[in-house]
């Protein structure tokens, strides 16, 4: 299980990622994957029984369509029925027709007033407007004050009557017009009940207004934007809530062609899915008895309204989870992360060489004791240093004492002075100068036992040494000391022998394999905080990256020692900023330049040494 979740971890290059990034990503996965299973699930889950519902009322919509459509045509039948066995009304188109025009007009009145006082409303509450066609009565034309009775060629060549099949007894013929508005057309033949022979008498029709079924349709819409028609057999909208379709053909629509081909449920009941005006529409239709068919057309977006809005709500628990993850996971996070980054900050001070940094945390976990082992860990290691630090230093000062106890400062001036006064008695002034500058070369590097001492010192020390070795290589050696701010090297204090061992590293290896004679020059600047102490010289000059590195290397061996030996004492006594850096000598064209960083420093308590360099006694 490690072995795969960390696979998975590389995969996803989470590896690369921090401790507080990882947290969150791992938090937000651990809730966004389980809300989001769970919500998919519900949501499709859902989906399906709001589609499973659609479908049911749909199809429980045109059922009762039909149901309703099958009860005002039977409605229809029934008055049909009930007029043709009217007993007066049988009698009238059972007896032979009339001889004369008096029984012809009889006839006719009879006939008329027996429609005219027809219900008008049927028991389905649809209004009846009766016509009747009478076989053989040429004369009913010669007589226009029915608008009931006709003789029957006057429909006997209209498609819908030739379309009535022969058997048929009640018959829907379609929408027909009467009296300016559509209307449904129904037919029934009439036959001479009281007659022996049953001979075909005529024609009675029922019409009722296409209006009377509008607000069946519209009741039973499923979506306000929805639409439901009714078209015969032709394809022929024959009852629609808007006007202006009644009597169009749809047989000519791409959709008209799937009627057939669509799924189908026990009931009858089809659907199918079609862009219709470039709007997705679920269209639903099923057959009537009568050889009709009722559609619907809902557009979907309306249908799935329920869905969508489950849709959002869905989105809104998922967002909200991932907002309210995203903050705890920040959270938990950084809980996690910031005693941490704390640590590393303070590792980091540590790494510098600051261990006064003391980690401060409030809270009892496991963090609280970590960083309290590591703050006693650090001050162990604050004092070792310390204590290391001062035996260092302490060493270091013992070495040098001891070099300058060897040296018995009485007996070394009473004997360079009396060569110097010898050199007077036997006027050789060389040797005069040479034993005096000798004295005082000594005496500024004793400096009664003291580790710091004033610029001037220091300067008058490297001169006395400079002009000891001018005497020496006064062939080959030119040195120069460059003014200076008196009030500066007479309040500065540096470490005692720091130039000297330049001086003499740029003489022996730089001035002396030189051609010709070199030059040596000795620059003091002051810059902000900072003191700058410049040793130029135009010899044959050295590598000052090699240089650079034995002086930064900890364990360099026996290499350049003199010049790692003031590097390490002026870092001892003023901190690592400060030290030794060697460069190119670009003043000159040729050489090397080497630059003592000292802190500017006026004021230094020190333990003095016993040894005197007063030769004076």
């Amino acid at each position: 299980m490690k072995q795969w979740f960390d696979t998975l971890s590389k995969t996803l290059f989470l590896y690369n990622f921090s401790i507080r990034s990882r947290l969150i990503l791992y938090f937000l996965f651990l809730v966004l994957l389980p809300t989001t299973i769970i919500s998919v699930a519900v949501y499709n889950k859902s989906a399906n029984i709001i589609t499973r519902n659609v479908s049911t009322s749909l199809r429980n919509n045109l059922n009762l369509i039909q149901d309703n459509m099958a009860e005002r045509f039977e409605s229809a039948n029934n008055a049909m029925i009930s007029l043709y066995l009217n007993s007066e009304f049988a009698d009238l188109i059972s007896s032979n027709r009339p001889t004369d025009s008096t029984g012809i007009i009889n006839e006719l009145t009879s006939l008329n007033k027996m429609l005219e006082n027809f219900p008008a409303n049927g028991t389905s509450g649809s209004r009846f407007v009766p016509m009747l066609y009478m076989l053989n009565r040429p004369e009913y034309t010669q007589y226009n004050f029915s608008r009931r009775v006709y003789n029957i060629d006057l429909i006997s060549q209209k498609p819908w009557y030739r379309s009535i099949p022969a058997q048929s007894d009640f018959t829907v013929v379609g929408v027909s017009s009467l009296d300016s508005q559509f209307t449904l057309k129904f037919a029934k033949r009439l036959f001479g009940i009281r007659h022996t022979q049953l001979p075909y008498a005529g024609l009675l029709t029922l019409d009722i207004p296409v209006t009377e079924f509008t607000s069946l349709l519209e009741h039973y819409k499923p979506t306000p934007n929805s639409r439901i028609y009714i078209a015969d057999q032709t394809g022929t909208i024959a009852i629609s809530p808007e006007e202006a379709l009644v009597g169009q053909n749809i047989s000519t629509q791409s959709y008209y062609g799937k009627l057939g081909t669509a799924d189908i449920d026990p009931g009858g009941f089809r659907t199918f899915t079609h862009q219709i005006g470039g709007e997705e529409m679920l269209v639903s239709y099923k057959n009537m008895d009568s050889g009709w068919t009722i559609l619907s057309f809902s557009p979907v977006r309306e249908l799935n309204g329920e869905l969508a809005s489950f849709r959002r709500v869905m989105y809104i628990v998922i967002s909200s989870c991932m907002l309210i993850s995203l903050m705890m996971a920040l959270l938990l996070s950084e809980n996690i992360s910031a005693p941490i980054r704390k640590f590393i900050q303070s590792m980091s001070h540590a790494e510098s060489g600051n261990f006064n940094i003391t980690i401060r945390y409030k809270r009892k976990d496991e963090f609280a004791y970590l960083f309290n082992r590591y703050n006693k860990l650090l001050q162990q290691i604050k004092a070792l240093i310390d204590k290391l630090y001062v035996t260092e230093l302490r060493k270091k000062e013992a070495e040098l004492k001891t070099l300058q106890a060897q040296i018995n400062p009485h007996f070394l001036y009473n004997t360079l002075d009396s060569i110097n006064w010898i050199a007077i008695n036997h006027d050789i002034p060389e040797i005069s100068e040479m034993v005096t500058s000798l004295s005082d070369f000594f005496r500024y590097s004793l400096s009664k036992g003291r580790n710091i001492i004033p610029l001037q010192d220091e300067l008058r020390q490297v001169e006395s040494y400079l002009q000891i070795q001018h005497f020496r290589f006064r062939d080959k050696l030119e040195y120069e000391l460059e003014a200076m701010d008196p009030m500066l090297a007479g309040t500065c204090l540096v470490v005692k022998l720091t130039l000297q061992p330049l001086v003499e590293n740029a003489l022996i290896h730089s001035i002396q394999r030189r051609r010709g004679k070199g030059t040596i020059r000795i620059r003091v600047e002051a810059a902000g905080e900072v003191l700058s102490l410049s040793v130029f010289d135009d010899g044959v000059g050295a590598d000052p990256r090699r240089l650079n590195a034995l002086l930064d290397d900890k364990q360099p061996g026996n290499e350049a020692y003199g010049i790692r030996n003031v590097h390490s004492r002026i870092q001892q006594f003023f901190g690592e900023a400060y030290g030794i850096r060697y460069y190119e000598n670009h003043e000159d064209g040729c050489g090397l330049l080497a630059v003592i960083r000292l802190p500017i420093v006026t004021t230094w308590e020190e333990e003095q040494g016993d040894v005197d360099d007063d030769h004076s006694r």
